[in-house]
C-alpha cells in the first residue's frame, strides 16, 4: 500500500538531514522506485540527533577525491565525505547519499524507468516546501554538470530556523531517470560548495553495451 504524504513526521532541528533525505526517498517511492524501498522514510532519529549536536562542517577535501564506479555511472566525491551505507534505503545502484562531516549532503536516486523530470522536481518541491523549507524562494535551472533536465533551487529557513537551501535536479538518460538533491546551510556553503561541484562535474552516465 502506498503511504500517504501526511504520514511523514516533522523532525526536530538536528534531524534536518534525515528529514530532507526522507522526503526525497518518499518522492522516489511515489515516482516509481517502490521496488527498492521497504518503508517510506529514512529517519535515523537517535543517531542524527546526538551527532547533530557535536558535528561541525569541514572544508571539502577535493584534492584527494574518492571515485565511485558502478555499472551504470561513475563520479568522484571529496575525500572526507562518505556514502551512508548504513541507511536502510541504501542501494548502491539506485539510492544513496554522499554525506559531509556536518549536516550537508548530496542524495542521488536512479529510477529504472522513464519519468518526466519536471513532474519529479515538482513532487520533490511540493513535499520539501511543506515540511522543510517553507516560504522558500524558487529559482529554476536546466543544467547540472553535463546533463540537461529540470531543476529548482529552494532557499529559505530550514525547519524555520537557519537559512539554507535544497537544490533538486532531474534528468533522463536512456531508460533511467536520475534525480539529485543537494542540501546545506548557508553558513556551511563555502566549505561544501567545492564538494558539490566535484560531484556535479565528475558525474557520468555510462552508455549501455550494444545488444548482440
Amino acid at each position: 500500500m502506498t503511504p500517504s504524504v501526511g504520514s511523514s513526521p516533522v523532525a526536530t532541528p538536528p534531524q534536518r538531514r534525515s528529514s530532507v533525505k526522507g522526503i526525497a526517498a518518499l518522492c522516489f517511492l511515489l515516482g516509481g522506485g517502490m521496488g527498492f524501498f521497504a518503508g517510506v522514510m529514512s529517519v535515523k532519529g537517535g543517531r542524527d540527533f546526538i551527532a547533530g549536536l557535536v558535528k561541525t562542517e569541514q572544508k571539502a577535501s577535493v584534492g584527494s577525491p574518492i571515485t565511485v564506479e558502478r555499472p551504470a555511472f561513475r563520479f568522484q566525491h571529496a575525500g572526507n565525505w562518505k556514502i551512508d551505507v548504513a541507511d536502510k534505503d541504501y542501494d548502491a545502484d539506485h539510492n544513496f547519499s554522499v554525506e559531509t562531516p556536518g549536516q550537508s549532503f548530496v542524495m542521488i536516486q536512479i529510477a529504472d524507468g522513464i519519468l518526466e523530470p519536471r513532474a519529479v522536481v515538482e513532487t520533490h518541491t511540493e513535499l520539501q516546501t511543506a515540511k522543510i523549507v517553507k516560504q522558500a524562494t524558487r529559482t529554476p535551472f536546466t543544467r547540472w554538470g553535463a546533463y540537461t533536465g529540470e531543476g529548482v533551487l529552494l532557499r529559505g529557513k530550514l525547519l524555520g530556523l537557519m537559512q539554507g537551501s535544497v537544490r533538486i535536479f532531474s534528468f533522463r538518460s536512456g531508460e533511467s531517470t536520475y534525480t539529485v538533491v543537494e542540501s546545506t546551510y548557508d553558513e556551511d556553503r563555502a566549505s561544501v560548495s567545492p564538494g558539490f561541484e566535484l560531484i556535479e562535474r565528475s558525474f557520468h552516465v555510462k552508455q549501455p553495451p550494444p545488444e548482440r
